[in-house]
């Protein structure tokens, strides 16, 4: 136990730092927001604490930013120019997402998706702990992948998504119509490359790497393929909905019937609109939507050929002779973690 501790001290610092960062603009953005939104209390309280703590997280997510950009930017070099530093910063930014992360799961929120997607902060840190931090390039391997989900899912993707969300939940109860469109129009457009990015540099940077990923993790492949599936499924799900409620922003809303109430009027019908304006002109061409769904398609292709490969090197595992513990099993054993019982 005490082997454990030590292990984890030097993140269990960064995580508390960031634990308690969170927590105190939490509680200064909540009263911001209270005094200065003027339908705020009309509000859910699950809502509230979304927004306030969506906010809140933005100064970790920069972190994230600083921190995990330069393994992303040479993702696809070889492991060999995987250096200490990598490892160290790695696990900078896995230990400030879990801080942030935990404090987010305290906080009551009716998402049960965002419930499991924030379950990932501490899990990742522990796994890349207990894996990942030779210090070496055998680090690289994995690491690099799963820096890449922090850059673009906790870091930019997380920025455009959130400040898509305040917009629909609070901003449309204080901005002009056109306004609100154009804000939203730019977290969406944030929104596509850094998802485009993410799902396929991750998928293929396995696909180039699948023999060492393999050797690796041998038939504890599918847990990463599971992991990278579901994390891109909810990315791509986010991207398409997000374009949907930008059609709906564009549109004036439904007109609403008033009939007068003099009795010589004939009956007449007003049309009252709630939101004064026309159409807005969208700021995407016509053809993105249909180019998205089909690169969500071809993405699949791509993780299908993954799965296939896992199913292949499996049969031929199981066929082949007694199975073998693969190697991260042996690297957590290293750090004084028993994954036996």
């Amino acid at each position: 136990m005490t082997n454990l501790v030590s292990t984890f001290e030097g993140d269990i610092q960064i995580a508390s730092f960031a634990f308690i960062v969170t927590g105190l603009l939490y509680r200064l953005t909540h009263e911001q927001l209270e005094r200065r939104i003027p339908k705020w209390n009309s509000f859910s309280s699950a809502l509230q604490n979304r927004m306030a703590v969506e906010i809140a997280c933005i100064p970790v997510r920069l972190g994230l930013f600083y921190f995990t950009l330069p393994t992303v930017l040479k993702v696809f070099t070889p492991a060999g120019n995987w250096t200490a530093i990598d490892t160290q910063r790695t696990l900078i930014a896995c230990s400030l997402m879990t801080g942030a992360y935990l404090f987010d799961l305290i906080i009551y929120r009716d998402d049960v998706l965002s419930i499991l997607h924030h379950c990932m902060g501490p899990a990742l840190l522990i796994w890349t702990r207990t894996c990942f931090s030779s210090f070496t390039s055998s680090d690289a391997l994995v690491s690099r992948s799963l820096v890449m989900f922090v850059f673009f899912g906790a870091a930019t993707g997380g920025i455009a998504a959130s400040g898509g969300v305040f917009l629909l939940r609070v901003g449309k109860t204080c901005l002009p119509r056109a306004d609100l469109y154009r804000y939203f129009a730019s977290c969406v457009a944030s929104l596509s490359v850094t998802t485009v990015l993410s799902c396929y540099m991750n998928v293929l940077y396995f696909l180039q790497n699948w023999d060492d990923a393999w050797a690796y993790f041998g038939l504890f492949m599918v847990l990463p393929l599971i992991w990278e599936t579901f994390e891109c499924y909810l990315q791509w799900r986010w991207l398409l909905r997000f374009y949907e409620i930008e059609d709906k922003l564009r549109q004036p809303k439904a007109c609403r019937e008033k009939r007068s109430a003099s009795p010589d009027s004939d009956d007449q019908i007003t049309l009252v609109d709630d939101m004064a304006g026309e159409t807005i002109k969208s700021m995407f061409p016509t053809w993105l939507v249909p180019l998205l769904k089909l690169m969500v398609c071809q993405w699949m292709v791509l993780a299908a050929a993954l799965w296939f490969n896992l199913v292949r090197d499996s049969y031929a595992t199981w066929t082949g002779g007694p199975i073998v513990l693969p190697d991260f099993i042996n690297a957590g054993q290293s750090v004084g973690v028993n994954f036996t019982a």
